[in-house]
C-alpha cells in the first residue's frame, strides 16, 4: 500500500467528526426548516464485503477509494448545503459498467461521490479528485484536490461550517 495511502483510522476520526456535526444539525433542524430532515448519516461498512471485493479486483480501484470503503459504507447528507453524498460501493461498480469517465486532464476517473445539483465527482487512479463542470459523466471534470483525505477534509469542513452557520458550502 503507497505510504500516502488513506489511513482507516483517519477515516474513523473523519466520520465522527462529520457524525458530531450532522447530531449538531438535526438537533435543531425543526428551528430552522419548517419540513423535518432527511436521511443524514455516516453509514459505516459491515462485516459483508462483496462489493468492495468486486472493486478491490479492478486495477483501476484506487487505492484511498478502496482505504475508504474499508471504513464507510455510504454518507449520505441531503440537508447539507445543497446535499453531499458519498455513494456505496455497489454504486460505484453500476457506474463503472459504462467505464471509467474522462477527465479533464487525460485520465481516467471513477465516480463515487455527488451532490443534490447532480455535480459528480470522480477519483482517478493516483487518488485525486475531479468533479464535473455539470450534471453528467460527459461534461468534463477539472482537479479539485490532490487526493482523497483533502477531499474529505473539505467535506468535514463544509459539514462544520453548516453545522454553525446554516450556510452551504461547495465541495
Amino acid at each position: 500500500m503507497n505510504p500516502d495511502s488513506l489511513d482507516p483510522r483517519w477515516v474513523r476520526t473523519w466520520a465522527a467528526g462529520i457524525t458530531t456535526h450532522l447530531q449538531a444539525v438535526l438537533a435543531a433542524f425543526d428551528t430552522y426548516y419548517p419540513f423535518p430532515p432527511g436521511r443524514n448519516e455516516v453509514v459505516l461498512a459491515g462485516p459483508s464485503q462483496g462489493p468492495l471485493d468486486i472493486l478491490r479486483a479492478r486495477s483501476s480501484a484506487p487505492s484511498d477509494l478502496i482505504a475508504l470503503y474499508q471504513v464507510i459504507q455510504e454518507v449520505t447528507m441531503p440537508d447539507i448545503g445543497n446535499g453531499i453524498f458519498i455513494h456505496a460501493p455497489e454504486d460505484v461498480i453500476v457506474g463503472l459498467a459504462d467505464g471509467p469517465v474522462p477527465l479533464d486532464d487525460g485520465n481516467t476517473g471513477t465516480t463515487f461521490a455527488s451532490n443534490g445539483g447532480g455535480i459528480l465527482y470522480a477519483i482517478d487512479r493516483s487518488n485525486r479528485v475531479h468533479r464535473s463542470h455539470d450534471a453528467s459523466t460527459d461534461s468534463g471534470f477539472e482537479p479539485v484536490a490532490t487526493d482523497l483525505r483533502v477531499f474529505l477534509e473539505h467535506v468535514l469542513d463544509t459539514v462544520a461550517n453548516f453545522a454553525a452557520t446554516r450556510t452551504a458550502g461547495d465541495i
